[in-house]
């Protein structure tokens, strides 16, 4: 999965733009019930909100062949296009929007509170899987997988969080604060699935069903390409 992510180049006509993905997973999870032997989220660029996440889900046996599974986020408005491993994806923009926690607290100014802070507020979200009739609720996974600054004020702080089914994350979480107000922000990582998130019982956001097809302009897409792996005989 690790070589296969890192033939994916990155342009862009932003200066500073990263130019790859990194190459350390900032998550690994598997799913035997899926038939997912190994599996990981990575992000594209070292500082701030990534730009971009992938997620490699690999199956030995899918359908007789050996292949992994990909997913694309946008995270950015930013234009930018991703090649390599026989793809190509330019999305026209993003779907994350940002929006106030309610009742939230003043942010505190000590880092180690604001962590407890963030902590406090994700425990304040449920999530819900729909998929072909049946309804699963989401675990929400109380450590952040990365923490980050959202900009050079200083007094800014993020996290990322992940609304799981077992350890696979079926929704990516955003928690920032400006210094003044904390807010959020959901992405889906789940094709077929209708997945939506709650907070104090009132629902926050919710992310219709897609194709598992890949769209080379959408802001959240995924495909599945046969691979080989080492010492699995074809």
């Amino acid at each position: 999965m690790s070589s296969k992510v890192l033939a994916f180049e990155v342009t862009s006509t932003v200066d500073g733009f990263p130019a790859a993905f990194e190459g350390k997973p900032i998550f690994r999870y598997n799913d035997p019930a899926r038939s997912y032997v190994a599996a990981a989220i990575w992000s594209l660029g070292e500082k701030g909100r990534p730009r971009a996440v992938i997620t490699t889900e690999l199956h030995r046996q899918f359908r007789g062949e050996p292949i992994i599974s990909y997913e694309f986020l946008a995270l950015t408005s930013e234009p930018f296009v991703v090649e390599g491993n026989n793809i190509r994806w330019t999305p026209s923009g993003t779907s994350l929007e940002f929006k106030p926690v309610p009742k939230a607290p003043e942010p505190d100014s000590n880092e180690r509170r604001r962590l407890s802070q963030m902590k406090e507020i994700v425990r304040r979200f449920t999530g819900v899987e729909r998929n072909v009739g049946q309804e699963y609720e989401l675990r929400l996974m109380p450590q952040p997988i990365a923490r980050y600054t959202p900009d050079d004020s200083g007094t800014s702080d993020g996290a990322i969080f992940l609304v799981a089914f077992g350890t696979n994350p079926e929704v990516i979480l955003f928690i920032e604060s400006d210094g003044k107000t904390w807010n959020y922000a959901a992405g889906r990582l789940s094709g077929a699935a209708e997945v939506s998130l709650d907070i104090d019982g009132e629902r926050a956001w919710t992310g219709a069903p897609c194709r598992f097809e890949f769209n080379s302009k959408a802001v959240y897409t995924a495909d599945r390409i046969g691979t080989d792996i080492p010492g699995i005989a074809p």
